[in-house]
Parts: structure tokens; C-alpha cells; sequence
């Protein structure tokens, strides 16, 4: 054997021992961490992840770990990605038979309480469980460094945490000051009417946004109230959830016997906002936050108005929905796609991202948010009158609809189309921002490119003018000699 095939056959054989060793050092590394339940849990592998709550399913995907779960119970549908996965039939006390022939590494489960034997049942069967269970904002960003810290993706748990909670001092630190606290009653449930109580996430994102939970006293965290109670509570705003099993609008509201007193049905302080940003323990719990936020001080939060409109997934599949405003300005929203049901939220600003020197705002500035936004398609029309182009000094002709880009920090012209005869200007698009109808100034009258028809006219009249006036005076040269 020369020398040559010596080097080749040591270098496979060190190739193949060092694959060993490193696969066997993964296989054999153990994280050990403490789950909700003071339980001691020592994970393995994490290859191969169940996810039995649509709350743990939200954050796994958030850590980047979606290509790791190989199930999830039925009611994850977020992001759009877990709709294609393999469903378990209950969340709620799930078949330990069934979720351990799945051959899962780890199972991350929301535990229910002291009579939920599901965490006892599946270890027994020899499966690794984390339990998590969560009832304050703090919870929710421990829950995500357990999961994270579980799954080796402890670094990527800490961003996303430290992102959260930059994001919820911000609203913290707006709110903290507010003279006025709107009185505030979320419904997620009726009848009977259920709402957050004390020391619940719930509670703690109504005061976060400015606002008073009316049901801050009760004796429960999670209230079952009656009719009776919820208006002598006398509520300033009320949130109605869009839900699986609730669904409540202005209207339906009004309709409840004795309810048109409550001061927020009184004046139309009702906002239909999908129950996802308020229920589940994810990261777009703090989404619902910053929409509280605006709904309950849009002073603060540079809004004049706040709009919610329902999006309906399958209505959408074979047609649209259509959404108008008409206060302070008119603008209309033709919703063609979304991904799933949720909410649109509009909100009207006086101002928004600085309007570029060489052009003019024309109407107010538009933040749209959604709770769905993957897959979302809409035609946006802005409205505009023409004595707001005059008083403006706006041409017509130079009206685009803009939308903000937030990574390059400036507005950008969508592929617009101006309606004369509806005074409209429209774009479709597929994404969120601040949009806003934008124009440039109109050129001085000296400055307008005049056609060559016109030209030929007007030199025709001149010459025809000139040549006549020369004749009269040459007349009028004759008739004095």
C-alpha cells in the first residue's frame, strides 16, 4: 500500500470517527431546565416537537423552530405555516395514545389546572413535556426563554424577549402620564358576558394602554358577569373579541337588552378586535397591546380615529369585502385575500412619517394594521376634493398614493391611478403601513407645456391679428394722404 492510499484511508477514517463523535455528542446532550409545573425536565433532542396549544405554537415558530414541529393541536393556525402541519384532535386533555405515536422528542403543552392529568399521562408513557402556564406579561417573557432555552434556541428566545419588552416599555412609558383613563371592558365570551379580572395579562394590557380595566376589582381573574353588572359598571370603551365561538359588533351589541345606556354604546365606542392579539400568550399579544393603545389614547399615539373591520378568510375565497370611511376623511378598502380570519385596523393620523420637501399631504396620513397580515391583499381609495388641490396648490394629474418603507426609512410611490370623475385615487397592495395620498405642487400657468395644436392655433390668430391691424393702419396711411 503506497503512501497515498495510506493518507486517503486515514483521513476517512478520521472523517468517519469525528461524524461519530459529534452526532453522539448531540444525540447525548442534555438541556435541563424547570417548567411551569417546578418540574425538573431534562430534554435530549428536540427534532421532533408536538405543540398542543396555538399559544406555544405561535412562539416556537418565532424562535425559528417550525421546521422542527411535526404537529400541533387543532386550533394553531398561526402563522399561516402551521395550518399544513399534522393536527391532534383535542387540545384541551389531548389522547396521550395518539400524541405518543407520533414518536415526538418534546412536547411543549398549556397545562389547565389542578384536574388536567394529561403532563402525568404522557410522561409516564415515556415522553418528554415541558408545561407551561402563564398569567401575567412577565410569565409570557419567561415562557419564551423556557421554550427557547428547551430547544437550544436561547439566544434567539433572548432577542425576541428583549424585543417585547422594548416594545411594551414604549406604550409604558406614553401612557404613564395620561390625566384621563377610559374605563374598559373586554369581552371574549356571551352570554354570559366573560372579561379579564385582576392578575391576568388581560388586566395588565389595559392599564399598560391608559385605560382602567372595569372589572380591575373583581374577586376572580377570569369573570363570568352578568347583563346587569357589566351596565352598572357603566364601561367608557368596550374591545368585543372576534373569536371561534364570539362575535360581537356595535350593532349586536346595541340589541342586548339595556346595554344602549352603557356610555360606550352610547357613543359608538365599541371596537371589534380579533381575539388572538388578546387570548393567546404569544408574541402578538403585545400587537393587541399597541392596538389598545390607539384605541384608547390615538392623541398620544399620533391617530385622530381608530377603525376595526372584520376580516372574513372564507367569505374571501370567492369574494371581497369591502370596508368605508367616511369620518375626517373618505377612504375605502377592498380586501381580495387574507390568509385567515382577523381584523383590519385603520387608524386616521394627523401626522405620520415626515412628507417629502417636493410633495404635499392631501388629506391625513393612514396606519394599517392587520392581525392576520400574511397573504393579506387590499385596494386602497383615498378620496380628495378638488378645493383641496386648490388650496393646496396641488395638480391632479401628479396624485399618487405613497406607502411608508420602514427598512428604507422613506416614502415610495405605489403604482397609483387617479379617478377624475370619483375625485378618488387608487392602489392595490399587499402589505402594511402608513399610506397616504401625496401630489406635487401645481406648476405656475407660464409653465405648462402647451400643445402643438394649440401653438399653431394661437401663432395662426396672432398673424391673422397682426396682418389685420397692418392693413388698417396702411388704410388709414392712405385715406390721410
Amino acid at each position: 500500500m503506497n503512501t497515498k492510499m495510506v493518507l486517503t484511508l486515514l483521513s476517512v477514517v478520521l472523517v468517519a470517527a469525528t461524524s461519530g463523535f459529534v452526532g453522539d455528542a448531540y444525540a447525548s446532550k442534555e438541556i435541563t431546565v424547570v417548567d411551569d409545573l417546578g418540574r425538573t425536565v431534562v430534554v435530549t433532542r428536540s427534532d421532533r416537537i408536538v405543540s398542543i396549544s396555538p399559544s406555544c405554537t405561535e412562539i416556537l415558530y418565532a424562535l425559528g423552530l417550525g421546521d422542527r414541529i411535526i404537529a400541533v393541536d387543532r386550533y394553531s393556525d398561526y402563522p399561516p405555516e402551521a395550518i399544513a402541519k399534522q393536527k391532534i384532535s383535542k387540545a384541551m386533555m389531548p389522547d396521550p395514545e395518539e400524541v405518543t405515536a407520533l414518536n415526538p422528542d418534546l412536547v411543549v403543552y398549556y397545562h389547565w389546572g389542578p384536574s388536567d392529568p394529561t403532563v402525568e399521562k404522557l410522561s409516564r408513557l415515556g415522553l418528554t413535556v415541558i408545561a407551561v402556564r402563564p398569567s401575567s406579561l412577565d410569565d409570557i417573557i419567561r415562557v419564551i426563554k423556557l421554550i427557547g432555552n428547551a430547544t437550544g434556541k436561547s439566544q434567539e428566545a433572548a432577542v425576541l424577549a428583549s424585543s417585547l419588552a422594548q416594545r411594551i416599555y414604549e406604550i409604558k412609558s406614553k401612557t404613564a402620564s395620561v390625566a384621563v383613563k377610559p374605563k374598559v371592558y373586554i369581552e371574549f365570551w356571551y352570554p354570559p358576558p366573560w372579561t379579564f379580572g385582576p392578575n391576568t395579562w388581560g388586566h395588565q394590557l389595559i392599564e399598560l394602554a391608559g385605560g382602567i380595566n372595569a372589572f380591575g376589582d373583581a374577586k376572580k381573574q377570569w369573570v363570568q358577569t352578568t347583563d346587569e353588572e357589566v351596565i352598572a359598571r357603566n364601561p367608557d370603551v368596550i374591545i368585543s373579541l372576534l373569536g371561534t365561538h364570539h362575535y360581537a359588533s356595535l350593532e349586536d351589541i346595541k340589541g342586548r337588552l339595556g346595554w344602549d345606556v352603557i356610555s360606550a354604546v352610547a357613543k359608538g365606542a365599541v371596537y371589534t378586535v380579533d381575539e388572538n392579539l388578546f387570548i393567546r400568550f404569544g408574541p402578538r399579544l403585545i400587537n393587541g397591546l399597541e392596538t389598545l393603545a390607539k384605541i384608547l389614547h390615538p392623541e398620544i399615539f399620533g391617530g385622530v380615529a381608530t377603525f376595526t373591520f372584520v376580516l372574513n378568510a372564507t367569505k374571501l375565497k370567492s369574494g371581497v369585502e369591502i370596508f368605508n370611511i367616511s369620518d375626517l376623511m373618505r377612504v375605502d378598502i377592498l380586501a381580495i385575500k387574507s390568509a385567515g380570519n382577523g381584523t383590519l385596523t385603520v387608524t386616521i393620523q394627523e401626522t405620520g412619517p415626515e412628507v417629502p420637501t417636493n410633495r404635499k399631504l392631501v388629506g391625513k396620513c393612514l396606519a394599517i394594521d392587520c392581525s392576520v397580515p400574511a397573504g393579506l391583499v387590499f385596494t386602497l381609495k383615498i378620496h380628495y376634493n378638488e378645493d383641496q388641490l386648490r388650496t393646496l396648490g396641488v395638480s391632479e394629474d401628479s396624485l399618487k398614493i405613497y406607502v411608508w418603507d420602514e427598512s428604507e426609512r422613506r416614502w415610495t410611490a405605489t403604482n397609483s391611478a387617479v379617478n377624475k370623475e370619483g375625485d378618488y385615487v387608487e392602489a392595490t397592495v399587499a402589505h402594511l403601513s402608513y399610506f397616504a395620498l401625496m401630489g406635487e405642487a401645481a406648476p405656475a400657468l407660464w409653465n405648462y407645456p402647451i400643445p402643438l395644436w394649440l401653438y399653431l392655433t394661437s401663432l395662426i390668430v396672432v398673424i391673422g391679428v397682426a396682418s389685420t391691424a397692418a392693413h388698417m393702419t396702411h388704410k388709414k396711411g392712405e385715406s390721410a394722404k
